[in-house]
């Protein structure tokens, strides 16, 4: 029981790193931020697997969940002696494994690599962004939109 409120507790940690990167989802820097706006068709999608650097919030909550669980051995803290300390720190490496992969599963997100031809041109770009509700298909008109530290492709409403 005691494991699953440290787990518990590590995921709560985590879960507030995660921002979305869908289409249709700005940050608030975003917002009235100028953007360039190129024309392109998709001619090619692949899913992919978007992976989160890890922030080390999930890896500090699981070693100090674990080393407080692994050090009392599931009765009050006042054991005392090399059992204490031993399972301590046995504590800490488990749960810092354990807080480890509760971030990484809470922050990885499905994405698309997209490979597009701009219009006009024989340039052909591609660009990574998180899967979004109505995926890019092969064939699809899209807005390639770029500001100063981002870019995202956006499905057009209606083909030009």
């Amino acid at each position: 029981m005691k494991i699953l409120i440290a787990l518990a507790a590590v995921a709560a940690l985590t879960a507030g790193c995660a921002s979305s990167q869908k289409q249709n989802v700005y940050s608030t820097g975003a917002v009235q931020q100028k953007m360039k706006v190129t024309l392109a068709t998709v001619i090619d999608v692949r899913e992919v697997e978007i992976e989160a650097k890890p922030s080390g919030a999930g890896a500090s909550s699981g070693m100090a969940a674990g080393a407080v669980i692994g050090a009392g051995g599931g009765r009050p803290l006042t054991t005392t002696g090399k059992n204490a300390i031993v399972s301590g720190i046995a504590g800490a490496v488990i749960g810092g494994v354990a807080g480890t992969l509760a971030e990484k599963g809470l922050n990885s997100k499905k994405g698309q690599e997209v490979v597009f031809k701009i219009d006009g041109s024989s340039e052909v770009q591609a660009l990574v962004q998180e899967l979004d509700d109505n995926p890019l298909k092969v064939g699809d008109r899209v807005r390639l939109m770029e500001g100063s530290f981002s870019a995202r492709l956006v499905k057009l409403s209606n083909a030009l």
